[in-house]
């Protein structure tokens, strides 16, 4: 069966970006008087932006209001995602395989649309996709109105269509949505991998997994 199309998450999954969800929040907290604890981004991982910033000010007294801390949080990740963030190993690879066989392509995240694309566009993958849509417009990752919305962006129907997630709360949305799912290994999530490998229909230690990509290869024929 050739995937009608395939929903990529960005940090994380196509791009090695888990690091600025750990500092960037952090530096914030610090910035306006606050004392971060080490597991911030975790207590915060399954929120929207606006509702962790929230969280922030009034959890640990910020000198400062929600909408400070999203724009800070904002200015940080917009340079790293023009200047510094890597692909994720075997990114190419998969991205050069899906092209091959005419699956169109589509990012789906909770940073903001432009970054995903500036990101793409200087590791030199824009060309790939075909549009990017953040959780900022079409709700968190904890319901599936993202997916739904890349989906009909692709033109593919869910239980046709593959969505790349490491987080496990969006491979669970995406999955009960009816969504091919397909759990992407990352460190920042090492304690969910069992879980996030029992509920995806595959499970890539890497992007370029040599079994995943063989599979694809068969759909060709």
């Amino acid at each position: 069966m050739r995937p009608e199309g395939a929903i990529f998450d960005l940090d994380g999954t196509l791009t090695d970006s888990m690091y600025i969800w750990d500092d960037a929040p952090r530096a914030l907290v610090r910035r306006f008087g606050g004392r971060p604890p080490e597991d911030l981004a975790r207590r915060i991982k399954e929120m929207g932006r606006r509702e962790a910033s929230e969280y922030m000010v009034k959890t640990f007294g910020l000198s400062c209001t929600a909408d400070q801390v999203m724009e800070g949080v904002n200015d940080i990740v917009t340079v790293e995602y023009r200047e510094k963030v890597p692909l994720k190993p075997g990114a190419d690879a998969l991205l050069t395989r899906l092209a091959e066989l005419g699956v169109p392509c589509g990012i789906a995240t909770a940073s903001e649309a432009f970054q995903a694309r500036d990101a793409m566009v200087r590791l030199g993958q824009w060309g790939r996709f075909r549009f990017a849509v953040s959780c900022l417009q079409y709700g968190p990752k904890t319901a599936p109105g993202i997916y739904l919305e890349a989906a009909r962006r692709l033109g593919g129907r869910p239980e046709r269509t593959l969505v790349f997630e490491d987080a496990l709360h969006a491979a669970r949305t995406a999955k009960a949505a009816g969504f091919l799912v397909c759990g992407v290994y990352d460190p920042s999530a090492a304690e969910d991998q069992a879980e996030l490998r029992a509920l995806s229909d595959w499970y890539l230690p890497r992007l370029d997994d040599p079994e995943f990509l063989s599979r694809l290869q068969q759909t060709e024929d």
